[in-house]
């Protein structure tokens, strides 16, 4: 994964390597040190807006000392316009730091030097954006620009209010809705939970997650595939994102998928599918939570609840479609003796309970704030990932790769942020953000469902090519108010957008992960793509269900306990029946009328909880008996084929 990552990054030496390395330690540590409050300890009042001055300057110095302008730079060495740059991007960050007590005070008087460097920070951001995401991103943030610039020309729910260019560019560099907003929100959450995962990574936790994954699962039918599922469910929240948890899991999983039976494409679509998941699976969700507490204005522990159990059905959907699959086609099990002891595993493996046990210790009993809890849970993983013999002769090394990793993780986090928090701040100062959520309403009071789809078919579009988290910002701000307008309960509005702002991420044409399994697949990426959408395609459907149905997340909607235990229940049952019928297949192919009839079943399982008590409990308890008798029937009719088992021997196991 290391080498993936740093080919993006200039391999400089020398005076430029310990500038850049310099620049990278900073980032963590100096957030590090803000998060825990030394600064007041000291005696110093500072604004949280300094800080995350500080924090854009390091990122755009950092950018371009360590990415290259093009693909056809020499990457040994850093050019003379990009040191200039780099201080620019130095200069840009430590103005808000240094001035920024005055500037508050002043913020309605606009000088020309600001506008200067107001002009100069956001063309600063769009060439960073530029180097590390490519033109799509820049074409995006370009885009709302223009339209920032001539908003009164656009017609019906488009059109906008119109600044001045100095008060508009004063608003977008230091109004604290605006850029500095998502800055403080990388600067801080981000931060803290992205040097956690990085200890947990460079320390050997990911491996700890793929070890017990593949022992609890790979003797199974479809056994790596099942453990791809697993382990991207476990690495997937703390990995920082679904590329880079394709990275970690699928460069052990998929080649195992390939030599177990399935197929190329099939194989890095289900790592795609099961690394996107990692994004919404509780209780980091790649630090998404974070964002939707902060704009909820509820406590982050609400987010992670009502999160569990549509992450639950998500890959609950994707394990009973690889396990289907496996029986269709075929293909059984590891053996046993090429799998790892999970006696021995789980020797060591129990490390990881009191790590996370720790961060849930400090964010729900103690109380600390997720920045906070983050940086505590980060420290206290060490002494118990020590334990670990292996990694013993390279502490310091592990450590200082952390914070490196930290670093350049963050690069990518801070700039991309940075972007949204310019297009949140035009959609706010135009009042585009007003007139689509008026657009959008409108829709919704025709007909709710075509209002979901089309927020679903806009996330998707707004998330393609861009981090989940970043996507999410976006769309949040242009479509969750219309949602919440036409009384979609507010959490289940944020979490609708997000997962599919997320799920972009194996949605042709621009699905990051299935070009990043693509890679390890040896495949073509849009074939991976769409094979992700037939296995992901079940997993859609959840965000619609806990629309309808709020009680499927846990502390929202329904109050009755029992009842919502059984409903979920219901949804549990539903799902699998879905997952049958679009696999078509149960312990038999099964036939085109039996598969429709296996949907139906799923349909009346799934139906909304609001349409009447008494009317609800008659359809369920139809489709539960429908779904008993579907399975009763196959049970019953179902003929042995005597399939062989497939098995990955030792032999191809030494040849990895």
């Amino acid at each position: 994964m290391a080498e993936k990552k740093n080919e993006r990054f200039r391999q400089l030496q020398g005076f430029s390597s310990v500038v850049w390395k310099i620049g990278l330690l900073l980032i963590p540590i100096s957030g590090v040190l803000y998060i825990l409050g030394i600064h007041q300890k000291l005696g110093f009042s500072v604004f949280k807006e300094q800080y995350s001055g500080l924090f854009l300057g390091l990122v755009l110095a950092g950018i371009f000392i360590g990415v290259p302008s093009s693909k056809n730079e020499d990457g040994t060495k850093v050019p003379w316009y990009d040191w200039i740059m780099a201080l620019m991007g130095l200069f840009a960050g430590l103005f808000i730091a240094v001035y920024y007590p005055v500037i508050v005070n002043y913020f309605g008087y606009v000088t020309p030097d600001r506008v200067v460097i107001s002009i100069m920070a956001i063309l600063l951001i769009l060439e960073a954006l530029r180097r590390t995401f490519g033109w799509s991103l820049v074409c995006v943030v370009g885009v709302f620009l223009i339209y920032a610039f001539f908003p009164s020309i656009f017609p019906g729910p488009l059109q906008g209010e119109r600044s001045a260019i100095d008060d508009l560019f004063n608003y977008l560099y230091l109004d604290t809705n605006s850029l500095l907003y998502m800055l403080n929100i990388a600067a801080t959450v981000a931060l803290a939970f992205i040097l956690f995962g990085q200890i947990l990574l460079k320390f050997g936790g990911g491996d700890i997650f793929n070890d017990l994954a593949f022992s609890f699962f790979g003797k199974f039918r479809g056994g790596p595939a099942k453990a791809s599922v697993a382990g991207s469910s476990l690495a997937g929240s703390i990995s920082g994102g679904p590329v880079s948890n394709v990275m970690l899991t699928g460069s052990m999983t998929i080649p195992l998928m390939i030599r177990n039976g399935y197929t190329r494409k099939q194989a890095g679509a289900i790592e795609s599918v099961a690394s996107t998941g990692g994004m919404i699976m509780p209780p980091v969700m790649g630090i998404a939570a974070f964002i939707i507490a902060e704009n909820l204005g509820v406590p982050y522990g609400e987010v992670v609840i009502a999160g569990i159990i549509p992450a639950v059905l998500y890959y609950l959907c994707v394990f009973v479609q690889v396990d289907l699959k496996a029986a269709k086609q075929g293909i059984y099990g590891i053996d046993k003796s090429d799998l790892p002891n999970a006696k021995e595993i789980l020797k060591i493996g129990w490390i990881i309970i009191p790590i996370f046990g720790a961060l849930l210790y400090f964010l729900f009993v103690v109380g600390y704030s997720p920045t906070t809890s983050g940086v505590y849970a980060a420290v206290v993983a060490i002494p118990f990932l020590l334990i670990q013999r292996s990694v013993w002769k390279s502490v310091g090394n592990r450590l200082m790769n952390a914070l490196l990793g930290t670093g350049q993780s963050l690069l990518d986090i801070g700039i991309i942020l940075a972007a949204a928090g310019i297009v949140t701040g035009i959609v706010s100062i135009t009042g585009l953000g007003f007139n689509l959520a008026l657009a959008l309403t409108q829709i919704g009071e025709t007909n709710l469902l075509l209002l979901l789809i089309t927020s679903a078919a806009v996330c998707i579009i707004l998330g393609m090519g861009m981090p989940a988290v970043a996507a999410y910002a976006l769309v949040a701000t242009l479509i969750a108010p219309a949602l919440v307008e036409l009384g979609i309960h507010p959490m289940a509005a944020h979490l609708f957008v997000f997962y599919f702002a997320n799920m972009s991420s194996f949605t042709p044409p621009i699905a990051v992960a299935s070009f990043a399994a693509a890679t390890i697949a040896k495949e073509n990426p849009y074939k991976i793509g769409f094979s992700a959408m037939a296995f992901g395609v079940v997993g859609l459907i959840v965000p619609f269900v806990f629309v309808y149905s709020p009680h499927l997340l846990l502390g929202v909607g329904e109050n009755n306990i029992g009842t919502a235990m059984i409903m979920n229940f219901a949804a549990i049952l539903g799902f699998i029946m879905l997952s049958i019928s679009f696999v078509g297949y149960l312990f038999n192919d099964l036939k085109v009328g039996t598969r429709l009839l296996f949907a139906v079943a799923a349909f009346l399982l799934l139906f909304p909880i609001n349409q009447g008590f008494a009317f609800l409990w008659s359809l369920k308890g139809i489709g539960l008996i429908l779904s008993a008798a579907l399975v009763f029937w196959e049970i019953k009719f179902k003929h042995k084929s005597g399939e062989n088992k497939t098995f990955y021997s030792s032999e191809t196991m030494k040849s990895l």
